[in-house]
This record gives C-alpha cells, structure tokens and sequence, in this order.
C-alpha cells in the first residue's frame, strides 16, 4: 500500500509537470492579448503593464476584423444543419440496409465503409472543385458536402445500433397499419435515440 502512495505521487508529479508544460503556451497567448502589438514580440514574457497594456482592444479589434458574431451564426447554421440531415439522412440508410439485407444493400454498406478509409487529402481539391461547379460553396451547399464526409461513419454506427433492435416490434407496428415512415419515425428513431445523441 505504501508503495502504491508513493508512485501514485510521483505519477502525480509528472502529469502535473505535463499539464503545466501544456498550458504554458495558452496562459502566454492569453497574456499577450491584453498588449500593444509592438510589445508582443519585444516583451513576450513580461506582464502587461504600463504602456504595453491596451485592456480589451485587441479583442474588439479582432471581432470588428473578422465580422466574428456574423462567422458564429453561419457557424451554427452550418453546424446543426449538417448534423441534423446527417442524422436523418443515415438513420434511415441504415435502417434499410439492415432490415433489406440483400446483395445490393450490402454493396450501399460496403461503399460507405470505404467512405471513411479514404483520407480527406485525396478528396479535397476534386471536392472544392466539384463544389464550386455543382454551386455547393454556400451555408446551404455545405449541408450536402459533410452528409458526404459524416455519412460513413454514421451509418457504420447506426447499422450496428439497429442490428441489436428487435424487428418483431417493428412488424407489429406494420401488422396494426403503420406506414413505413411512421415505423420509422414513431418506433426506431426513438429506440435510436442514444446512439444519435
């Protein structure tokens, strides 16, 4: 027990020793912010104060700059978009595949398996050119271009997922009247629901 304490410790002096060798460069950048630009190359270890310090107008420059508020929204516009039609898109990809299980689905399955070995270096110029031609560069577009990046791994994982879910319930829904899209929506999705989370 004795011996466990004293390598814990040591253990615990090392990692403390990371975290800070870590966090070193942030606190630095942080501290730099609050400078004159002149002073941030000259100084950049010393603390601003005096003339060096200029309070918060770096950063009320670098949002007026870079239009930051506008760049966040379109931001989450692209974000929640993207993941919601990703979401939607693949739940319902591989809830086909599993419950079809033929040879043609299998091939779909297969395809977007190999969607997440190829690297993103490959794709890229074709991509963007693809894009540009198609008019996919807008917020909207880019919905379309990572379902095409997301879809890989998405389906992979909700085909496991569904694979583990019972079909019997499904049939009974069918068996009492229930649409395909209202099985879906009403029976799987909600089973789904940790592994979309």
């Amino acid at each position: 027990m004795n011996k466990k304490m004293k390598h814990g410790g040591l253990w615990t002096a090392i990692f403390t020793v990371v975290s800070l060798a870590w966090i070193f460069p942030i606190i630095l950048v942080v501290i730099n912010s609050f400078k004159a630009k002149a002073y941030i190359s000259s100084e950049t270890f010393s603390l601003p104060t005096g003339k060096m310090f200029v309070g918060l107008e770096n950063y009320a420059r670098g949002i007026d700059r870079t239009d930051l508020i506008a760049s966040f929204g379109w931001t989450v516009v692209v974000t929640v978009g993207a993941v919601a039609l990703i979401l939607l898109c693949t739940s319902m990809c591989a809830w086909w595949i599993v419950r079809v299980n033929n040879a043609f689905a299998k091939t779909i399955y297969l395809l977007f398996l190999f969607n997440m070995i190829v690297p993103f270096q490959m794709v890229m110029f074709p991509l963007s050119k693809i894009a540009d031609t198609m008019g996919l560069n807008t917020p909207w577009g880019l919905w379309i271009v990572y379902l095409g990046f997301g879809a890989g791994l998405a389906v992979f994982m909700f085909t496991g997922v569904i694979k583990s879910l019972p079909a019997e319930i499904e049939e009974a829904a069918m068996i009492d009247g229930a649409s395909v899209p209202r099985t879906f929506f009403t029976i799987v999705v909600p089973m789904m629901k940790p592994s979309m989370v």
